[in-house]
């Protein structure tokens, strides 16, 4: 079967929703915010989609999402690169990094967890206290807070334009960050991202208000939250956990440079 280029936004939500978790990003990106930097990929039938991979052209290098319940063979990966650049980072069902090793040289940055909040009572009763929304008003601080505590984060700026940013302020002076990479209202979907807290600050709770705030924001707007995690972030991990996520799905990320 060839492989194609996938225009029908209808037929691609209703297969991402068949596993949302593992999808939710191609799902959100579907969203007419997303939409012009996209290119969806997979077969195709009168009917339905299959084995559906995304190519998002992100602000600095482009990112393949190849994520599958089921399995990408090596037909499909041949078939894939042609429409691939030459360099590119990659979300890969695990075991799928093998596939691409023929064609690529690959670097590993570890496996992540794709994890869903299941467990809304968990956020409840936290504090919310000092926590405010941020706009683009708040970039330069925004920018600066990052270049301290997280300065291989992946801040899209016209992500503040979705109002789902906030941050926790003490003394006027903003300590700690979250917000979504991915957030859509038509298709019902949030994946949270760039969550951090100033390095002086941790422990103490402050990233537990701005993510419990975040949820209580998202919560309003959409049916589906859910987050990427790096599978050694014993710290992130354990605070996921208590506010009522688990992990659905396991995927590896890596950095692909075409072979000469």
């Amino acid at each position: 079967m060839k492989l194609v280029r996938l225009n029908d936004r209808h037929l691609l939500a209703r297969y991402f929703r068949q596993d949302i978790f593992l999808h939710m990003y191609n799902l959100g990106d579907l969203d007419n915010f997303y939409w012009p930097r996209t290119a969806y990929f997979g077969f195709q039938t009168e009917k339905a989609v299959d084995k559906v991979s995304l190519l998002y052209r992100s602000e600095a290098l482009p990112i393949l999402l190849a994520l599958s319940s089921g399995a990408f063979d090596k037909d499909y990966v041949n078939q894939l690169i042609q429409f691939l650049p030459a360099q590119f980072y990659a979300h890969l069902s695990p075991g799928l990094e093998k596939v691409f090793s023929e064609s690529y040289t690959i670097t590993d940055h570890g496996g992540h967890y794709k994890m869903g909040l299941t467990d809304y009572s968990r956020i409840e009763n936290n504090t919310v206290e000092n926590t405010h929304p941020l706009t683009e008003n708040d970039l330069e601080e925004i920018k600066d807070l990052y270049q301290i505590s997280y300065p291989g984060n992946s801040f899209d700026p016209r992500m503040l334009s979705t109002g789902q940013y906030f941050g926790y302020r003490k003394s006027g002076k903003l300590l700690s960050i979250g917000g979504v990479h991915v957030y859509s209202t038509v298709y019902r979907v949030a994946a949270l991202g760039n969550i951090t807290t100033h390095p002086e600050y941790r422990s103490q709770g402050l990233g537990r208000a701005v993510t419990t705030k975040l949820c209580h924001s998202l919560r309003e707007k959409v049916d589906v939250i859910g987050l990427n995690v790096k599978q050694d972030n014993v710290a992130a991990l354990s605070l996921y956990y208590s506010l009522g996520f688990r992990i659905l799905a396991e995927y590896g990320e890596f950095t692909l440079k075409k072979r000469l």
